[in-house]
């Protein structure tokens, strides 16, 4: 069978003049028309061509679409990790937004923040000349590598591109930021006015200013401005993911300090340390409360349900895209957005 479909002729591709000749119109008219440039082409001659377009099969070569107007109908995204337990909810927001621009994704991986691979990974997105490029993560702006990231993206923008960054602020490129010390501080008053005292904190590698320093920092101050001191051993420090919580429970079931409460600066360091109490006898919201921070979509099939912190994602996606589109900026604007908790059976609080 294999052999008979690869002897089946391949069909020859259908072009830009095919269209025009089958629409009556010119070639330039079909151009202007498909990439978006249809000002002077009347609404029913653009309706016609699309219409021939999509009957004859024509789809836009995007690399000569690139050549012809300097970009193409692309956004390149950049993320540190895709986690193989849980969708990263950045990368959730993106793509919807994506959508809704009627945008594709080039999406290209960092491996955990490697600054040197994400500088060869904009390089070589620029090639394909992107209108936009989204850079995701949260790394100290004077780490190594970043300078030589910063110096890519201004030659990508000296070509007429577009960069805005997800959670990172401070540099020369516009930014939408999630407040994560605000998330942590919100909880850490939710959580305290439910009656809870003893609290362990499961955070991530401890990098400075990343997204989980920032959430526990704001933890810890919540907890202060509500009379309670986390001593430095209750922050249990493991991998930002599933597998990372998981550890951390098994740690915190080691040292058996009197916690009552959980705050995991992600939702799935939180499932996993759920898997991990759950595993060792203890009972979710009557045993020991856990909260998250997040509300990822797979939080639906957690029981009991989770308590977390609802962040926009989607609205920091739209409003990347709204950063990029204004093209009277004097200078890089950073839109901070906030979440806010959502209080549900894990934490059913102390009587």
């Amino acid at each position: 069978m294999a052999k008979e479909l690869n002897q089946q002729p391949r069909r020859s591709a259908v072009t830009l003049d095919d269209v025009a000749r089958t629409a009556g119109v010119s070639p330039s008219t079909v151009s202007r028309t498909l990439n978006g440039r249809s000002g002077k082409v009347s609404g029913a001659t653009a309706a016609r061509i699309r219409a021939v377009a999509q009957e004859l099969g024509y789809t836009t070569n995007l690399a000569a679409q690139a050549m012809a107007i300097g970009s193409s109908p692309v956004v390149g995204f950049v993320v540190d990790r895709i986690p193989e337990d849980y969708q990263n909810p950045v990368a959730v927001g993106v793509f919807a937004a994506a959508a809704r621009h009627d945008r594709l994704v080039v999406m290209g991986e960092t491996d955990g923040g490697d600054m040197t691979r994400a500088r060869r990974l904009v390089n070589r997105l620029r090639g394909q000349r992107p209108q936009l490029i989204l850079i995701a993560g949260s790394r100290p702006l004077d780490d190594p590598g970043m300078d030589d990231l910063f110096a890519e993206l201004a030659l990508y923008e000296a070509d007429g591109g577009r960069v805005v960054l997800i959670g990172q602020a401070g540099s020369q490129f516009d930014a939408v930021v999630v407040d994560d010390f605000a998330a942590g501080h919100a909880m850490a008053g939710a959580l305290a006015k439910l009656g809870y005292r003893e609290f362990s904190v499961f955070c991530d590698n401890g990098l400075r200013n990343t997204i989980g320093t920032r959430r526990r920092d704001g933890f810890i101050a919540g907890l202060a401005e509500n009379g309670i001191e986390l001593e430095p051993d209750r922050v249990i420090v493991n991998e930002f993911s599933h597998d990372g919580g998981y550890r951390s429970a098994g740690e915190l079931l080691g040292r058996r300090n009197g916690t009552q409460a959980v705050f995991a600066v992600n939702d799935a360091v939180a499932i996993g340390a759920l898997v991990r109490l759950r595993e060792a006898g203890l009972r979710i919201g009557t045993d020991i409360a856990v909260a998250g921070c997040d509300d990822v979509a797979a939080l639906r099939d957690v029981d009991p349900p989770l308590t977390t912190v609802r962040l926009p994602w989607k609205d920091v996606a739209e409003k990347a895209f709204e950063l990029a589109a204004d093209v009277d900026r004097t200078g890089p604007r950073t839109e901070v957005l906030r979440g806010y908790p959502v209080m549900r059976a894990s934490t059913p609080g102390l009587e």
